[in-house]
């Protein structure tokens, strides 16, 4: 009965990609498994533009029931993209609702989650997109103005992206070493990239992003094990932007 842990699935109806990269993976996992998703499920755009379709339309979505009506068990702890989504998939699923910091213990392994935007500086206005108020106004806003903001933001986040990896992972290896003694992993989302840092204990990952490829943790009895898979040839791969 192996625990998995994924995060930053970013869906959305726009990028199938992602749903059908997810919902590949989802279908393999046996009732008696256990999903962890460590924030951002869902992109903001779903969240705010798409929610009332994805359940149905939503391949991603769809296999997360699947796997709940056999049996499987689905935890959710928010990340900045889908902080609003909890009552959501937890009316539409049965997840269950957490709030970071998390610590677990599977298999005398002592774990720590945490999305992780929290951490390292980030703009102001960052935080204020993750409020109520700025959901609502997204929400009502005209298409094309929505469609342009959404472009926009992709393009900042393009272009600092490098800096904002660097920054965040110091923050995160920062992190994870003031829980030396009380946690042996120390799981973060929130950045795309996948890393696997043993220098120093606690072991610090972070799971990684679903734009390109399938990256999760599984944790049983044998091993904590950061598991990253290429597309089939067959799949199309997400255009930039």
């Amino acid at each position: 009965m192996p625990d998995y842990f994924a995060s930053d699935v970013h869906l959305r109806l726009d990028r199938p990609e992602r749903a059908f990269r997810f919902a590949r993976w989802v279908d393999r996992l046996e009732p008696e498994d256990t999903l962890t998703i460590v924030g951002d499920l869902c992109d903001f755009w779903l969240v705010a533009r798409q929610l009332d379709a994805a359940t149905t339309a939503c391949a991603g979505l769809r296999a997360l029931a699947a796997f709940r009506s056999r049996g499987g068990e689905i935890a959710f702890l928010p990340g900045n993209h889908d902080v609003w989504l909890g009552p959501y998939l937890q009316r539409t699923l049965d997840a269950h609702l957490l709030v970071e910091p998390v610590r677990i213990e599977r298999y005398g392994l002592r774990i720590l989650l945490v999305h992780g935007h929290h951490l390292g500086s980030r703009p102001v206005w960052k935080g204020w997109m993750e409020s109520r108020a700025f959901l609502e106004a997204f929400r009502r806003a005209p298409g094309p103005v929505a469609r342009v903001l959404d472009r926009l933001l992709e393009r900042v986040n393009d272009r600092g992206r490098a800096a904002s990896e660097r920054r965040h992972l110091a923050a995160f290896r920062q992190f994870a070493d003031r829980q030396a003694g009380s946690a042996d992993l120390v799981v973060f989302g929130h950045l795309h990239r996948t890393v696997d840092d043993t220098t120093t204990p606690p072991r610090m990952v972070v799971l990684g992003g679903w734009q390109r490829q399938s990256s999760y943790l599984r944790v049983d009895a044998s091993d904590a094990s950061l598991i990253v898979e290429a597309d089939p040839a067959s799949m199309p791969c997400e255009s930039p932007g």
